[in-house]
């Protein structure tokens, strides 16, 4: 590891952030963890938490050390770009060392669709900004599967999805997290690099059915659906519509076979094999029950 330095996670209370500041804790790595309440700070050893509020660049730059470390993420909002992008310019003047941004692996600046086009241009900013950036374009998350589809499971046995028989090789986000601390604590490997991390395998529903099945020892069925049916779903539950068509365009796009790439990157990265599905549902097998 190179020589310490202090390294500031904003979005640390979401999926990846609190898995990120729980690597630094567990290393005793002093951290700052951003939050904008902290009735959401979890207290952790060499954890200190700051409270404030990405939409103001102000509140930002106490929290950010000179010569440090930043990781940025934050889900999605209608202010996503300009809140993010308040992250860089307190960044830029605080006069960190390296950023390290989470990213989508659909991100295009010209994209029609909301979440490509939201990272695509923070990406934009990023890379004009004079800071050494790091970017991690992220798979699909298996993570998202302990949602509905796992009340699904939980209730019926059966689950359903509009991606048909389209295989993506969805990435597990203890992976991300790791990732993101190497580049956090070895700067100097991963200075303008973009890396798009993805599982070891590409797999369809058909797959983490059986995975499903074989960890809750039961039959679990994959049902797919209409990509029609799947948006009625999506508008009862009153998503918003530029959401609502990005989900289809990435379901479309799986079900025509072009989801279904595999990089090494996390492999070479971490020096050891991505997480399977199966260990995946092993890990959270009570979830399934």
């Amino acid at each position: 590891m190179e020589q310490a330095r202090k390294i500031t996670v904003f979005g640390a209370t979401g999926k990846i952030g609190s898995d990120l500041i729980q690597l630094f804790s567990d290393a005793k790595i002093p951290v700052t963890a951003v939050t904008r309440s902290l009735k959401r700070a979890i207290p952790l050893p060499f954890v200190q938490w700051h409270q404030a509020d990405m939409a103001h660049e102000e509140q930002l730059i106490p929290a950010i050390a000179e010569g440090g470390g930043v990781f940025l993420t934050s889900g999605p909002s209608p202010d996503f770009i300009q809140e993010q992008t308040n992250v860089i310019r307190a960044a830029q003047r605080a006069g960190v060392a390296h950023l390290v941004k989470l990213s989508s692996g659909e991100a295009y600046a010209s994209s029609p669709l909301f979440i490509p086009r939201m990272h695509g241009l923070v990406e934009t900013a990023l890379t004009q900004a004079d800071i050494p950036y790091t970017i991690l374009r992220s798979n699909g998350m298996m993570q998202n599967w302990l949602g509905d589809l796992a009340e699904s499971v939980r209730k019926e046995r059966k689950f359903h999805e509009s991606t048909g028989d389209g295989k993506r090789a969805y990435v597990d986000k203890r992976d991300v997290a790791e990732v993101a601390f190497n580049c956090l604590t070895k700067p100097k490997n991963h200075y303008v690099k973009t890396y798009f991390l993805t599982g070891g395998e590409a797999v369809n529903y058909n797959d983490v059915a059986a995975a499903i099945s074989s960890v809750v020892q039961q039959p679990v069925a994959y049902v797919p659906i209409s990509l029609e049916e799947s948006r009625r779903e999506m508008e009862q539950q009153n998503l918003p519509p530029a959401l609502i068509e990005t989900f289809i365009a990435y379901d479309t796009a799986q079900r025509n076979g072009e989801k279904a790439l595999v990089t090494d990157c996390v492999s070479k990265l971490l020096g050891r094999p991505p997480r399977t599905i199966d260990q995946f549902f092993a890990d959270h097998a009570d979830c399934f029950r």
